[in-house]
């Protein structure tokens, strides 16, 4: 996967959502990035924020995301993955 793709995804989410410094303390690229309550490590994350992520790539990619493909973008690597797969690589 193309790096700088990978560094836009995690500088908008991280900018569209206002994810606050003090969550990002060991983020990665596969940290969880919504809350699945059974206690893995994650940025907490909720249903208005994943509305939000949809909104975000549909205003930079044009592209709408299904809504049973939304459980798919469940961190950086993984939407930068699922984006590559529906074509949008920049």
């Amino acid at each position: 996967m193309n790096e700088a793709f990978l560094t836009k995804t995690r500088e908008n989410l991280i900018s569209h959502l206002d994810i606050e410094k003090e969550a990002l303390a060991g983020f990665t690229d596969d940290t969880i990035i919504f809350n699945t309550g059974d206690g893995r490590p994650n940025l907490g994350l909720d249903s208005m924020d994943a509305l939000e992520l949809v909104t975000m790539i549909f205003e930079l990619f044009g592209f709408d995301v299904p809504a049973e493909d939304v459980k798919k973008l469940y961190s950086v690597n993984a939407i930068a993955a699922y984006l590559n797969e529906q074509g949008i690589t920049e």
